[in-house]
């Protein structure tokens, strides 16, 4: 691939550029090997960490990612920005989450993954992502930067909404609320990296299903939804593909061109 691309797709993970069973499909992957040949950038945009979706990354052929909704950017495997959240805010947030509501925290950065407790609702969501319940460690965050924390919860994120405005908090899963620093956003990490490699003028998509998808859609230039998105995300589209079970993917691609 030349040193400037063509274009460049974001593509969300789950619900998106996953199956249901937590895989890249065989048309997906044979649609990314033809983005790389059309000098084509695909970029992985999820509330994810790195750590979490290396594997996914090797399988898909992908070395560039927008993580943890934006708050760390990789361009082809060069670390150009992170977001740090401040560890006197994560302070207030462990002691309103211990004393008033009991909902359990987990912690992530680039490297790490850690939990405040091993408690029901960790299982549950872990169990919902087919994966393993991280370690417990309440106090990584003293000791490591942190980009974004975890409320494990089915419901009562209105209340830290309310209490801590220099967060933002966005439900990405039925149990679990995404937080980061107040403005951060898949769009907010897109940015930075299209501002760090000077590609302004390079035509973006972005395909996505989700919640956390809303500011990506309405910063590139071509919104592809998935055809299982939520309503919402159905109104920014320039187009809806098939669902994430039914190439919807290469169907997407294909559409624009692209492959």
């Amino acid at each position: 691939m030349n040193n400037k691309p063509d274009a460049i797709v974001f593509f969300d993970l789950d619900g998106t550029l996953l199956t249901s069973d937590v895989t890249v499909a065989k048309s997906t992957i044979e649609a990314i090997n033809i983005l790389h040949k059309n000098n084509i950038m695909p970029v992985i945009a999820t509330g994810r960490t790195v750590c979490e979706v290396q594997h996914i990354m090797k399988q898909a052929k992908i070395d560039s990612i927008v993580a943890m909704n934006g708050q760390s950017v990789f361009y082809q495997g060069e670390h150009i920005f992170s977001n740090n959240i401040d560890i006197s805010v994560i302070d207030k947030v462990m002691a309103y989450s211990k004393t008033k509501t009991n909902i359990p925290l987990s912690f992530y950065s680039d490297k790490i993954m850690r939990i405040s407790e091993l408690s029901d609702p960790a299982i549950k969501f872990y169990q919902y992502l087919k994966q393993s319940v991280p370690p417990v460690d309440q106090d990584i965050y003293r000791n490591e930067p942190i980009q974004m924390l975890l409320l494990l919860c089915e419901e009562g994120e209105e209340q830290y909404i309310k209490l801590f405005p220099e967060l933002s908090f966005i439900r990405n899963t039925p149990y679990c609320v995404d937080v980061f620093n107040h403005g951060g956003s898949k769009a907010f990490g897109i940015k930075k990296l299209l501002e760090n490699k000077k590609f302004s003028d390079v035509p973006t998509y972005a395909f996505g299903d989700g919640l956390n998808d809303i500011e990506m859609f309405e910063l590139v230039d071509h919104p592809i939804a998935m055809g299982n998105c939520v309503e919402q995300l159905k109104k920014l589209a320039e187009f809806i593909t098939d669902d994430n079970n039914n190439d919807g993917i290469a169907k997407g691609l294909n559409k624009f061109g692209l492959i």
